[in-house]
C-alpha cells in the first residue's frame, strides 16, 4: 500500500515538474478607452469630474447590491483607491443591478467607500459577470479588465501607475 501512495505521489510530481503549472497566457485587451464609458450621475456625493480623468490612472469596477464577491470586495477597492490616490489613481463605481439608493448608499458606508459610484453606466468591453474591473492607463486607453479579485487586477494597476510616475 505505501509503495502504491509513493508511486502515485512521485507520477503526480514528475506531471507537475514535466508540465509545470503554467499560467494561462494573458487575453488579448480590446481596444478601448475611458472616454467610451458611460458615466451616469454619482449616487454617494463624492465629486466627479470627467475631465479630470486625464492623464491619470482609472478603475471602473461594475458591482451589484446582490452580489456578495461584489459587496466582499468593496472595501479592498476603497482601500486600493486610498492607497494609489496620490500616484495618480481615480476609481469610480458602477453599481448595475439596479438597486436603491439606500441600498447602495448602506453598502458604501459599511466599506467605507470614499470614491464616486454611480448607479447604471456602461463600459466598452463585456464581461463574464460582475465584479468586473476595467483599468485604464494615463493615456486613457484599456490596459485590463476582468474580476479584481484575481491576482493580475492589482498589478496591472501598479503598472498603469508607472506611467503616471514617469510623466511627471
Amino acid at each position: 500500500m505505501k509503495k502504491t501512495a509513493f508511486l502515485f505521489v512521485a507520477a503526480v510530481a514528475l506531471t507537475h515538474f514535466a508540465f509545470g503549472e503554467k499560467k494561462e497566457p494573458a487575453k488579448p485587451v480590446p481596444s478601448a478607452s475611458v472616454e467610451q464609458v458611460g458615466w451616469t450621475a454619482v449616487v454617494n456625493e463624492e465629486p466627479f469630474d470627467k475631465a479630470a480623468l486625464a492623464g491619470k490612472v482609472v478603475v471602473v469596477e461594475q458591482w451589484g447590491v446582490n452580489c456578495g464577491p461584489c459587496i466582499a470586495s468593496l472595501p479592498e477597492m476603497a482601500k486600493l483607491a486610498k492607497r494609489y490616490e496620490k500616484k495618480g489613481l481615480v476609481v469610480v463605481g458602477l453599481e448595475c443591478q439596479n438597486g436603491t439608493k439606500d441600498q447602495i448608499l448602506k453598502l458604501l458606508k459599511d466599506a467605507r467607500v470614499k470614491y464616486p459610484v454611480m448607479s447604471g453606466g456602461s463600459v466598452p468591453v463585456s464581461s463574464d459577470g460582475i465584479p468586473h474591473a476595467l483599468v485604464f492607463g494615463a493615456d486613457g486607453k484599456l490596459v485590463w479588465h476582468g474580476n479584481p479579485n484575481g491576482e493580475d487586477f492589482e498589478d496591472s494597476v501598479k503598472d498603469a501607475l508607472k506611467a503616471v510616475v514617469e510623466k511627471k
